[in-house]
């Protein structure tokens, strides 16, 4: 309440200064004579219920009391509202320079809050996307339970999740994530900590298919997890993390005797810590669903510090770039890539092409190794542009806003997959493959996404596929 009400005196008394030249200067944008530069004379937030205004500053590419120049007021706001956006904590943002003068600007900020607490039922696919589960339909294969999630506690956009999964694997969760812990809001942490157990488990590939394992009457596989995050946010487009965590992980002894180095060689039982750095330079305009803008990412992980724990380290690299080629047209490209050294000795540390990354048109298959490349180019229209709507007859208010656009996509992917361990069994692996398409991508509020693909790929089959995430 204090707080609150601090916020209301602040914004009386800068109205009260603004308000006899309001109603002769307002507008949203410079009147005929104004080229500054502008000085911002002061920042007004509306709408946040709950978001502490200082979370909002933090986004903004400028301060009170800076002067822009005229030609810069425009990209300044609007690269703050993407900022803003890309928190995920509101469902619009805008932002409304008001001239005061011919060298003074004050800036409005209207925020529409989402909203904050997600108990959700959980229905996961245990196969490594949708497509592939759906050959066989077996709900067998589905995971289910309850997700909690409670986004920007204390309004300070800090994230509690706790998970309570069930069915194909079981699994319990709980993290805890502070984006800021300093006045400067540069420093955050986030901890977690996680069990998990399941009674089948991939052990190998061979013709580029997983080989399951299966104990129907007990867990053939069961985890301890537990971690750590340093974050650092010097700009608004930097970040850096650091993280640490610890691993204790066993399987059965059948597991042993069909792949005797899932774990380790002739292990059943591993312990061990892990550390790793992250950088990513992110100037997209959206997060959810790139238009414009660039991404860079950079992460470097070791697996097992000390004696007797596995030795893996792996360097994974991602960039990718969109641009905007006219009012309905944009472009896309990305490129990744990822190298390890000791991952064919520890086959469940291992992850090739098929899983979180994958070539499209090769949704049913699998490219395991230790080393891949991979590239991909989208070119999009916007059957639908983007629009925002206001829904007044949806009770509750963070639900009213409504966000929809669709758009036409033909694409283009290519990837290596380097398998020095067991690339004979896969043909896929060593060699070259390709993808093309065409596609139709739904982008909703809250950052869903549902893309509608029909590709065709080097092998000469042609499928359709369903994705629930967006294409880079």
């Amino acid at each position: 309440m204090a707080r609150a009400g601090a916020r209301i005196r602040r914004c009386a008394v800068r109205l009260a200064l603004l308000l006899p030249l309001a109603g002769v200067f307002a507008q949203d944008q410079p009147a005929r004579g104004f080229t500054g530069p502008f000085r911002v004379s002061g920042i007004l937030v509306e709408g946040n219920r709950i978001t502490r205004e200082a979370i909002i500053l933090r986004e903004l590419t400028f301060r009170e009391q800076d002067t822009l120049a005229a030609d810069d007021v425009y990209q300044r706001l609007q690269r703050s509202r993407e900022n803003l956006l890309n928190l995920g904590l509101f469902n619009s943002a805008l932002l409304m320079p008001t001239y005061l003068g011919p060298n003074e600007v004050f800036i409005t900020i209207t925020v529409n809050e989402r909203w904050y607490w997600w108990p959700q039922p959980l229905l996961r696919f245990a196969d490594p996307n949708f497509n592939t589960w759906w050959l066989t339909r077996d709900l067998g294969r589905l995971n289910f339970g309850l997700e909690l999630y409670r986004f920007n506690l204390r309004g300070r956009n800090e994230t509690l999740a706790a998970k309570a999964q069930f069915g194909y694997s079981k699994e319990f969760a709980l993290s805890y994530r502070v984006p800021y812990v300093d006045r400067r809001q540069r420093w955050g942490v986030r901890v977690d900590g996680s069990y998990g157990e399941q009674d089948e488990i991939t052990i190998g590939t061979t013709g580029n298919k997983r080989i399951l394992l299966k104990t129907p009457t007990e867990n053939i596989i069961r985890r301890w997890n537990a971690g750590a995050a340093l974050a650092l946010r010097r700009s608004h487009d930097i970040r850096h993390q650091w993280r640490i965590g610890w691993a204790d992980v066993a399987v059965r002894d059948t597991v042993v005797l069909r792949n005797a180095e899932y774990l380790a060689p002739e292990a059943r039982h591993v312990e061990y810590l892990s550390l790793g750095y992250s950088l990513v330079v992110d100037r997209r305009d959206s997060r959810a669903f790139p238009l414009s803008g660039s991404l860079l990412r950079l992460q470097l992980d070791r697996t097992g510090i000390g004696p007797g724990q596995p030795e893996v380290t792996a360097l994974k690299a991602a960039g990718q770039r969109s641009w905007k080629a006219g009012e309905r047209w944009s472009l896309g490209a990305s490129l990744a890539g990822k190298t390890s050294a000791g991952a064919e000795d520890h086959y469940f540390l291992q992850e090739g092409l098929g899983y979180s990354d994958h070539i499209r048109g090769y949704e049913y298959y699998v490219i395991d190794g230790q080393h891949w490349l991979l590239g991909k180019a989208n070119i999009l229209f916007a059957l639908l542009k983007p629009r925002t709507y206001r829904v007044e007859a949806i009770p509750v208010e963070a639900f009213r806003t409504l966000y929809v656009a669709i758009y036409l996509n033909a694409f283009a992917d290519a990837g290596h997959v380097w398998d020095d361990a067991h690339g004979m069994d896969n043909p896929l692996a060593n060699r070259w493959q390709g993808g093309y398409g065409l596609g139709l991508d739904l982008v909703t509020s809250y950052d869903q996404v549902l893309r509608l693909e029909g590709t065709l790929n080097a092998l000469g089959e042609a499928g359709f596929y369903l994705h629930f995430t967006q294409p880079f």
